[in-house]
Order: structure tokens, then C-alpha cells, then sequence
């Protein structure tokens, strides 16, 4: 009984001891924390400039060759062949 009486004592001592923690562990803790916070706004960030620059610039549709064709086409004429 003594035994289990001295495990009582030396656990119920112990158990405050674990509650507070490691001090590093909690530096750590608010360390991660501010990053995740700072990593969503730039992700928020970065999303509203995505919806700002697609509404206020339409996409408009590019013709590559289009500096390259005719802008009417020129009247074919029939040459005989002789």
C-alpha cells in the first residue's frame, strides 16, 4: 500500500511538471501558427488579384497570321494555258 501511495505522490507531482510544457515547443507553436496565417493572406491576396485582372482585362482572341493574309482577297483572273 505504501507503494502505491509513494506512485501516487510522485505522479500527482509529476503531472504539473507536463502540463506547462516544453517553452520551445510552444516558440515553435506560435512560429507555425504566424506562417500558416501569413501564408492565407497571400493566398487570399493572390486570389483577389486573379479576380481583379480577369474582370477589368477581357480576353481578346489574337489571329497569329492575321497580319499575314490578305484583307480581301485579290480578283483571280483566268490566263489560258497555251
Amino acid at each position: 500500500m505504501k507503494a502505491f501511495a509513494i506512485a501516487a505522490i510522485i505522479t500527482s507531482l509529476a503531472v504539473p511538471a507536463l502540463a506547462q510544457g516544453d517553452p520551445a515547443k510552444a516558440e515553435a507553436n506560435k512560429a507555425e501558427e504566424q506562417k500558416k496565417k501569413e501564408s492565407e493572406q497571400i493566398e487570399r491576396a493572390y486570389k483577389e488579384m486573379l479576380k481583379r485582372t480577369t474582370r477589368e482585362q477581357p480576353v481578346k482572341k489574337t489571329d497569329p497570321w492575321g497580319n499575314l493574309r490578305y484583307a480581301s482577297f485579290p480578283s483571280r483572273t483566268l490566263v489560258a494555258v497555251k
